[in-house]
């Protein structure tokens, strides 16, 4: 099948394996396919709904233990990775209801991944060792049976990890918490699953792979091209399409620089006290967003255009105004709002570097106790790692509707360049709303009566590729102190106190409502 208008899609395969045995083809029975992915969730998810109009509850029966097994594809896509391929590796069904709409019953499916199931039928009781990479790749071969493709980056760091009755997904989520990536050293790591495959990796990881689709605005009045055109040659129907693909059909900007809860929550500083119970001493550790270096070297922009012609220009800058905001030369970023206080227990190997003391090792060749696991970097893993999610979450973030295809998941950068109405640049492009963005996710939307695909994408970024200038922008205050009110006030006989100086007679001559002033009500 030849793509000729974009949003197109093909159901390659679309069967119910049922719990008696049963196999039934669904294709042709489609009403509507919603699959949901996110960088937040280990496992892809969705909802199916087909028309019943020949008793297929009876051919089942459907009680929400079946298996779904489908194919879906944009046409002309002939690589298998970006197909939406799940013959293999089949959903779960785990809920079916039935509803009549114009006389017709509609059956709607929940489906998820088998790993979902699996997971919830698995408890771990014995001691991980190793890295977080290889104890997170045996967690989801051995325990989880997982086929699928798994992208999982280097980790250094070494661990033990003592499992007691614990789901293999909540081991991984956790180690995602602590690791710090082999590469660039950074505790950013996500766990998740795409159409893909399984992710165990860092944000700058997902960045790395740089932009793999751009959407635009298109220009006010103009409308998507109509491929169905009469005597349309081949190069214009794949020029229209590839503009209609690429044209933003909606943007709602769903958040944009929440500074109260950024701060709050230690998106811009925190203060970390680390005690030493082995070693007997404490150590301060303070964090602060601006004076974060990491910032443009482990961004966005630094990533996703390391190999691009622009690679080198363009930089990440914060979110934040550098400015001072008060008399005493404060920024936003140099208050202290938030404190952590975390334990560690660390010794010295023989090769002078610090290791978990909890953890020992009998060497049976040299006949010794070893320290071999590395102890907790809370600087890295609760500071540093705080700061990143919160301004991803805080910053700037788009829903966008858009035509549907199968070449990009959660987890992928994507381009978005939004136009603006400027008097004052020849800049045409949304500053803040431009350039590189990362997938959270996905929800892709199958309608098989109209054969159009549309996805609903939220996506996010943390910086921008300009500084903000720094002004003055001290706080404006107040010069005069407005006075003090107390017990002899609101006990006494003082009227009009807070009347503005005001005595009681001349204002009460000015009051329209039933409900006079506090200070000019009768006292007893």
């Amino acid at each position: 099948m030849e793509l000729e208008q974009a949003g197109q899609f093909e159901i390659e395969e679309a069967t119910l394996f049922t719990s008696t045995g049963n196999v039934i083809p669904i294709q042709s029975s489609i009403v509507e396919v919603a699959i949901y992915e996110s960088i937040y969730s280990n496992s892809v998810m969705g909802e199916l709904q087909i028309i019943n109009t020949i008793a297929l509850q009876n051919e089942g029966p459907f009680i929400g233990q079946e298996y779904l097994s489908m194919k879906i594809k944009t046409p002309t896509v002939q690589d298998e990775t970006f197909k939406l391929k799940f013959d293999e590796n089949v959903f779960h069904i785990t809920k079916v209801s039935r509803n009549y709409e114009g006389g017709a019953e509609i059956l709607t499916f929940e489906f998820y991944s088998s790993e979902l199931i699996h997971n919830q039928r698995t408890l771990i009781s014995r001691t991980l060792r190793g890295t977080y990479h290889e104890m997170v790749e045996s967690l989801l071969r051995k325990d989880l049976k997982c086929k699928k493709r798994l992208y999982i980056e280097q980790a250094s760091d070494t661990k033990e990890y003592i499992a007691n009755n614990v789901r293999p997904f909540d081991i991984i989520k956790n180690f995602a918490k602590h690791a710090t990536a082999l590469h660039h050293g950074l505790s950013s790591f996500v766990f998740f699953e795409n159409l893909r495959g399984y992710h165990f990796r860092s944000l700058q990881s997902l960045y790395s792979e740089g932009s793999r689709f751009n959407y635009f605005e298109v220009a006010t009045n103009t409308t998507a091209g109509d491929p169905s055109e009469p005597g349309t040659n081949n190069d214009k129907i794949n020029a229209k399409v590839t503009k209609d693909l690429g044209t933003l059909l909606g943007v709602k900007i769903s958040s944009n620089n929440d500074t109260v809860t950024t701060q709050a929550s230690g998106g811009l500083s925190s203060r970390l006290i680390t005690h030493d119970i082995v070693q007997k001493k404490f150590n301060v550790n303070t964090y602060n967003y601006l004076d974060d270096k990491n910032l443009q070297k482990h961004g966005i922009e630094k990533y996703a255009t390391r190999n691009a012609p622009q690679a080198g220009r363009i930089k990440d800058a914060p979110l934040y105004s550098s400015s001072e905001v008060d008399e005493d030369g404060n920024r936003i970023s140099d208050f202290i709002p938030v404190q952590y206080l975390t334990p560690v227990t660390t010794i010295k190997n023989k090769s002078g570097v610090y290791k978990n003391s909890q953890y020992e090792v009998y060497n049976g060749n040299k006949k010794e106790t070893e320290y071999v696991f590395d102890p907790v970097k809370s600087e890295n893993t609760l500071q540093k790692r705080r700061s990143l999610f919160t301004n991803l979450e805080m910053g700037l973030n788009l829903e966008l509707w858009v035509n549907g295809q199968t070449t990009f998941g959660a987890g992928d950068m994507i381009s978005v360049d939004i136009q603006k109405e400027s008097k004052h640049s020849d800049d045409r492009k949304d500053k803040f709303l431009r350039n590189d963005f990362l997938v959270k996710s996905i929800k892709h939307v199958f309608n098989n009566a109209n054969k159009k695909h549309h996805m609903y994408l939220t996506v996010a970024k943390d910086s921008i590729d300009e500084e903000l200038e720094e002004v003055d922008h001290i706080e404006p205050k107040p010069v005069k102190q407005q006075p003090l009110f107390s017990d002899d006030h609101f006990y006494g006989d003082i009227t009009g106190y807070d009347e503005d100086g005001k005595s009681a007679e001349s204002a009460t001559s000015n009051i329209k409502s039933d409900f006079p002033l506090r200070s000019f009500a009768s006292r007893r």
